[in-house]
């Protein structure tokens, strides 16, 4: 009789790993990969196509001349400099460099213009705040119309947030120079959400790519 009982709940334990098997871990897969390409999907569906940056050149305070076809192919969080925020630009950047130090196609370009923002400005302000990377760091500077110019083939949204380009709290948010996206600093829940939208534009590394194939071929 016991011996009976014993057979029984190993059949129970069997049956209830089978039911686990076949019916709990494919479920918690699904909601698992849903919840992923709902997120994805909504994160998506935020970022709009505003436009192609206008084509530029302009000189980085250390007298290097940046082409806008450069950045072509990678992601660029860019900004129109302004004096009153410099203390926000510090803290956001610097955590927002930290995050995406490790990526080449991840680039970060101030727009400043000449009348307002001297070379020596930037650059004190870059070295200041330890964002000297000139890999992923630029700081572009050109004269007034040009940097009007700029901000609105951009269709940056000062107006609409109540800002002007002297004095806003912008950041844009580009993939391939398609402008996709804008965000206050000041506001959390906007920087949260370009992190979002940049890690979702990131293009898996070339090296595992290459990886990749070359265990493909096997």
């Amino acid at each position: 009789m016991a011996k009976t009982k014993i057979i029984g709940q190993m059949g129970l334990i069997q049956l209830a790993g089978v039911f686990l098997l076949l019916v709990i871990f494919p479920l918690g897969s699904w909601y698992y990969l849903r919840t992923g390409l709902d997120y994805r999907l909504q994160a998506m569906q935020e970022m709009k196509d505003y436009g192609k940056m206008p084509g530029f050149a302009l000189y980085n305070y250390n007298d290097s001349l940046i082409n806008a076809e450069r950045f072509a192919e990678g992601l660029v969080v860019g900004y129109f400099f302004s004096a009153r925020h410099e203390g926000l630009y510090a803290e956001k950047l610097a955590k927002l460099h930290e995050q995406f130090d490790e990526r080449e196609d991840v680039f970060f370009l101030a727009f400043a213009d000449t009348a307002s923002i001297g070379r020596g400005r930037l650059e004190q302000f870059a070295a200041t705040h330890n964002l000297v990377d000139e890999e992923q760091n630029f700081y572009l500077m050109g004269t007034p119309d040009e940097v009007s110019r700029l901000a609105e083939g951009s269709h940056i949204p000062f107006e609409e947030n109540g800002m002007s380009r002297p004095d806003n709290s912008l950041l844009f948010f580009a993939d391939s120079l398609m402008v996709r996206g804008f965000y206050d600093m000041q506001e959390e829940e906007n920087l949260k959400r370009l992190v979002k939208h940049i890690t979702l534009n990131i293009p898996p590394k070339k090296d595992k790519e290459l990886l990749f194939e070359r265990e493909a071929e096997k």
